[in-house]
């Protein structure tokens, strides 16, 4: 795998792994509570995690067809990415942000059934990148709703950062530090 996507993956999957530790000792009817009336559940959190995590992976595969057609090969560079997303300060929670329609959440869903959801959607986007390596992912751009052209090493980085701007919501609404 190129480096700068195992890079990637690497933070991807270490965010993962601290989202589950965080939701580790839940159990259900803390899943479902709502700290405030406007406030998501940390299930709902969980849930639009998932959300977005699914549309990541369908975006990312789209995106390697089209980068097949046109002949993009492989990336050449070494150079990390790890703080390409850095400037738009995305795991720091100053604002709210309103999510677009196709990522709020669903309620009602068990932290077993949300986890199941969250291992799916982790499968599907490990797969999508899978299928990348060997493509220049830098040459591949899509716009983000709030954070404007982003190409798709950013998209799967994205993944992770967002994950961790949730974690530390998740881990105030328990009382928790991360």
């Amino acid at each position: 795998m190129n480096p700068r996507l195992k890079e990637i993956v690497d933070e991807v999957e270490a965010a993962r792994s601290e989202l589950v530790h965080v939701v580790s000792d839940l159990d259900e009817s803390r899943t479902g509570a709502r700290a405030d009336p406007g406030q998501w559940s940390i299930g709902e959190v969980l849930h639009h995690l998932f959300l977005i995590e699914s549309q990541v992976s369908t975006l990312l595969e789209k995106q390697i067809t089209r980068a097949k057609d046109r002949g993009i090969g492989a990336d050449r560079s070494t150079e990390s990415l790890l703080h390409s997303l850095d400037r738009f300060s995305i795991e720091t929670v100053i604002d709210r942000i309103a999510a677009p329609q196709s990522v709020v959440p669903a309620q009602g869903l068990t932290r077993s059934e949300l986890l199941a959801l969250l291992s799916d959607s982790r499968a599907k986007l490990l797969q999508a990148i899978s299928e990348a390596d060997g493509i220049d992912l830098s040459r591949m751009q899509f716009p983000h709703p709030v954070l404007g052209r982003i190409d798709m090493y950013q998209w799967i980085l994205y993944v992770g950062k967002h994950e961790r701007r949730h974690i530390a919501q998740i881990a105030r609404a328990k009382g928790t530090t991360c």
